[in-house]
């Protein structure tokens, strides 16, 4: 039987890792979202989502900073960290360079500390204090994306690669963004590709579509509505 961790902050076993095979790579898919994120491969022709997040699928986008630890998911909101260094929303805020630029964003209502700095929107993490640091949403999302790259190496027991999900609107910048994320996690990023066709190729894998069809595909997200 496959390990899993029994919390998405246990390391890979000794004896697990020792049985992660480099010769074969298994490639995944992530749904780097908003609120939730989750990661999935293809077995046996099905698409098999992976417990991340205490046996749950999917896994909430939420980082927090503690004195000596990183938390992310579901621990992260369990353990009273402090409001304003629970990190969430690090898709809303990811590949931009001002605040002002945010679409439909209110920094008030949000109860972590946001700031621009070098050109990134980003957070502020204990401000005003001798600790202040600033934290770019990519670092934010690459916690995430460390878990989820963990998370996969254990139960399929082989080193992984990824195809990423973004929005269809998400720009070059963006795009770009994620893809430092990605890096940071130390996670082999094979392509970025817009959440709707990731939805469309999905159901035309399962419904065999006829020749020539039209799909209107709709997701809609925790914080974004794509339709393409």
């Amino acid at each position: 039987m496959d390990y899993v961790p029994k919390s998405i902050g246990d390391p890979i076993r000794n004896e697990d890792a020792k049985e992660l095979s480099k010769s074969e790579t298994k490639y995944i898919g992530i749904d780097l979202g908003t609120t939730y994120s989750c990661v999935a491969v293809l077995e046996n022709d099905q698409l098999v989502s992976i417990p991340c997040d205490n046996g749950q699928t999917t896994i909430p986008s939420i980082v927090g900073y503690c004195e000596d630890a990183i938390l992310v998911g579901s621990i992260a909101a369990s353990v009273g960290i402090q409001s304003e260094n629970m990190l969430h929303d690090s898709k809303r805020l990811i590949g931009w360079e001002f605040l002002y630029d945010l679409p439909n964003a209110n920094p008030e209502l949000w109860s972590f500390k946001v700031d621009t700095k070098d050109n990134s929107a980003g957070y502020i993490l204990n401000k005003r204090q001798e600790n202040e640091k600033f934290v770019k949403p990519e670092e934010v999302s690459a916690e995430i994306l460390k878990i989820l790259k963990t998370t996969a190496e254990t139960y399929l027991k082989k080193e992984v690669a990824a195809v990423i999900t973004v929005p269809a609107q998400f720009s070059d910048k963006q795009r770009d963004a994620t893809k430092r994320a990605a890096d940071l996690a130390g996670l082999k990023l094979i392509h970025i590709l817009e959440e709707p066709i990731a939805s469309a190729l999905a159901y035309n894998q399962k419904m065999e579509l006829e020749e020539n069809s039209k799909l209107l595909i709709v997701d809609f997200g925790g914080g974004i509505v794509n339709a393409r």
